[in-house]
């Protein structure tokens, strides 16, 4: 708003009482004043000639806002034709020119309106100059000067307007070009938008080499669907479809209607590797999800193909390899995903399920032997494959995966325990805590023992709250667990930290946050769970 600030300094110079052609020459004023009024008449003529200079500085800024309010009115329609150039579509491209034009034209009238004000203004300054030229009177004088003063203050007032109406137009310009990219009905990204944002990654490929990825996703059945239960209920499903996608990926992935039942989610930034699996999830969750509409039920399922960037390919071919993925799919029997290798495709789950479950168990041909990977005394995974688990979902979030949430779990006075039962009693409680973690976990989340007496549990698509209900529903089944052992019956419990991957996190910080938590916890008392900064007593017993 460069223009809005050279003219608010206008406006700035000509609320000082400036004016131009000022009747005074060569800093000298008429001598028929009174001889008792000379000292009044002289600071009449100083302030005159005070206001001489001022008022020339104010004309000269007055016309360079008028050149820079045309010029910036020139700049806006050069920038909105260089938008409407670059969009895809022609006829839609054409389309929001005009409404470029349009809003431009308005910008234009403001900035012409201005310029007219500002010679509006110059005009009654030099009028005003002229009254106090031909009166010598002191009274006079200063009543000019107060017209003077009247006509700066309704400059400032038209400026004020202007650029209140300058500021508007731009929202509503800005509104104007958001509403071109957004779908009516879902709310997703269009067309245009997923053509805008693959050309900005393309560009970013060819400059950087930075890998992005692509699935095209169908529902599957979908005109049968609708020849069944009407295009209401298929609008419907197809709200429901982009509402399952957007909460099944992160903001850092752009979830699209492509066109009908189509739609895509771009994964910027990330490789197959890391976008399959979070594409697959997000896929499979619509067959999860449940339609309510008019007292029904509905269910859809979808297919999805997906595809990564390859080295001298067009964002065409890309999204074609992605089509022809899905594709592919249909021919399997719909409700599945799969990925383009460049020359065919294959089923996503043959390349990267075992990435998706980390942590599940492994058979062994010798039962007895444990894998370098995993804790001797508990079985469960160790330090090192679990610092990488947590390293592959944090790249996978921050390209569109679910979110994860972390519990650092460790046992309350260990080691008093342990000196007062024996070295046997800690053994027992260190693995009855992992069988109690075991026991809560699903297929995709990930147990593990961290240090002697510390235990930490990844929970993929889960909040924070979600992860504290979690512990406390483990520290409640330990807190009531009675252990055998030598010399009586042991009770124990645990403290625990729930936190939550954001933005900027690395898996250090991620982890540390979860230990501060959970230190918090045991500085507490101990047999609780901390989730936040400011912790709040999430379960407190005793």
């Amino acid at each position: 708003m460069s223009v809005v600030l050279d003219i608010l300094t206008v406006g700035t110079a000509a609320a000082t009482g400036c004016g131009a052609g000022w009747w005074l020459r060569g800093g000298t004023g008429p001598s028929s004043a009174p001889a008792g009024d000379s000292g009044e008449s002289e600071a009449l003529r100083k302030k005159v000639a005070e206001s001489q200079a001022a008022a020339a500085t104010a004309q000269r800024d007055a016309q360079t806002a008028r050149s820079q309010a045309l010029d910036a009115a020139r700049d806006a329609a050069a920038h909105k034709f260089e938008a409407a150039q670059a969009r895809t579509e022609v006829a839609r491209a054409r389309e929001e020119a005009q409404e470029a034009h349009r809003a431009v034209a308005q910008m234009q009238e403001i900035a012409a309106r201005m310029a007219a004000d500002v010679d509006q203004h110059n005009s009654r300054v030099q009028e005003i100059n002229a009254e106090i030229g031909e009166s010598g009177a002191t009274g006079l004088g200063a009543d000019a000067i107060a017209k003077l003063i009247e006509a700066n203050n309704k400059m400032q007032e038209q400026l004020q307007s202007a650029e209140k109406k300058l500021e508007e137009q731009e929202k509503a310009l800005e509104e104007q070009i958001a509403a071109a990219r957004t779908d009516t009905l879902t709310k997703l990204g269009n067309r245009r938008a997923f053509d805008a944002k693959l050309a900005e990654l393309e560009g970013l490929f060819r400059q950087q080499q930075r890998p992005s990825s692509v699935m095209m996703i169908d529902v599957d059945h979908f005109k049968k669907f609708n020849d069944t239960y009407g295009h209401q209920a298929g609008d419907e499903v197809l709200r429901s479809v982009a509402r399952v996608l957007r909460d099944n990926v992160s903001s850092n992935a752009m979830v699209c209607r492509y066109g009908g039942e189509e739609f895509a989610i771009i994964f910027g930034g990330c490789d197959l590797t890391i976008a399959s699996p979070a594409a697959e999830r997000a896929r499979a969750a619509i067959a999860d999800s449940v339609v309510e509409f008019e007292g029904k039920q509905l269910r859809v399922s979808a297919s999805g193909g997906i595809a990564q960037f390859r080295p001298n390919e067009t964002v065409e071919a890309m999204v074609k390899r992605a089509d022809d993925a899905l594709y592919v799919c249909k021919e399997a029997g719909r409700n599945c995903g799969h990925w383009h290798d460049g020359e065919t495709s294959h089923p996503i789950t043959e390349r990267f399920k075992k990435k998706a479950e980390p942590g599940a168990s492994e058979e062994s041909s010798e039962p007895k032997a444990v894998p370098a990977n995993r804790d001797p005394l508990t079985g469960l995974s160790a330090r090192a494959p679990f610092l990488e688990d947590v390293d592959r979902r944090l790249a996978e979030w921050r390209c569109g995966g679910p979110d994860v949430s972390m519990i650092a779990v460790e046992i309350d006075k260990f080691d008093r325990l342990t000196k007062a039962f024996g070295e046997s009693a800690g053994e027992t409680m260190l693995k009855a805590t992992a069988q109690f973690l075991k026991a809560t976990m699903r297929d995709m989340d990930h147990v593990a023992r961290v240090s002697d007496r510390q235990f930490a549990l990844t929970l993929p698509g889960a909040s924070v709250e979600d992860a504290a209900a979690v512990a406390e529903r483990i520290r409640t089944a330990i807190e009531n667990c009675k252990l055998p052992v030598k010399g009586g019956v042991l009770q124990f419990t645990i403290s625990s930290g729930a936190a939550q991957m954001i933005m900027n996190d690395t898996t250090a910080s991620f982890v540390e946050r979860a230990n501060r938590f959970l230190k918090t916890a045991a500085d507490q008392g101990g047999n609780r769970c901390v989730s936040c900064e400011e912790p709040e007593q999430i379960a407190v017993t005793g």
